[in-house]
């Protein structure tokens, strides 16, 4: 089913320091959008504050055109993948897959590998490892929408691009943001790219735009 995700009037500010204040996106099931933007400039609190764990001066949240009210994360339209740690250290990955409602042969049938830990506890295993599996729980949830903050962060380039294809695979079911500093890697998956700056996003149709909004070097 097609669903389009959308929100803007979005307004976050810090001890009088504006951190965004002309913020519109929008993301539809059947697509990754790539979100860019240099340390600091504002993406994480973005992804929070769209996904509902967080509390700013003003927002729009619509699915469809509706708005989205109240503690709306408990409806279950937007699966979100931090920039730390998602799981607690007290549970094992198999609690956690039950908790996620994700059967652990999609997770055997792509990184059969990790396989051998689900009996652990996240603090048991690497970092690398953790993220991949923490990726996939968000990836493979039943919520339409998921937020992706530096899913290949701490893992190994190899597991990096097989991530890539798995998020690829995935948007034929959801639709799906993506930030990360490895912004080739966000670039090489995402079929639409915005640049936040300045506390602004800005849509992105060629590297030249990304030279001057500041976030990469002039090539």
């Amino acid at each position: 089913m097609f669903m389009k995700l959308e929100f803007d009037s979005i307004m976050l500010e810090f001890e009088m320091h504006r951190v965004l204040s002309a913020v519109h996106m929008a993301c539809s099931t059947g697509e990754v959008v790539g979100l860019l933007g240099r340390n600091g400039s504002g993406k994480s609190c973005l992804m929070r504050i769209v996904f509902g764990s967080m509390a700013a001066q003003s927002k729009s949240v619509r699915i469809d055109g509706q708005y989205l009210t109240g503690d709306y994360m408990r409806k279950k339209r937007i699966a979100y993948l931090p920039q730390h740690d998602l799981l607690p250290d007290s549970i094992t990955f198999t609690t956690a897959l039950n908790l996620f409602g994700v059967k652990a042969e999609r997770i055997e049938k792509i990184f059969p590998e990790l396989m051998d830990f689900l009996k652990q506890k996240p603090n048991e295993v690497s970092g690398g490892q953790r993220r991949i599996f923490e990726t996939l729980l968000i990836l493979f949830s039943d919520h339409p929408f998921c937020f992706l903050d530096e899913p290949f962060s701490g893992i190994m380039p190899v597991h990096a691009e097989r991530l890539s294809e798995i998020i690829c695979a995935e948007k034929s079911r959801k639709g799906i943001i993506v930030s990360d500093h490895l912004h080739r890697q966000v670039r090489a998956i995402a079929d639409r790219l915005y640049v936040l700056a300045n506390g602004k996003t800005y849509p992105i149709q060629s590297e030249a735009q990304l030279v001057e909004l500041g976030y990469l070097n002039d090539v």
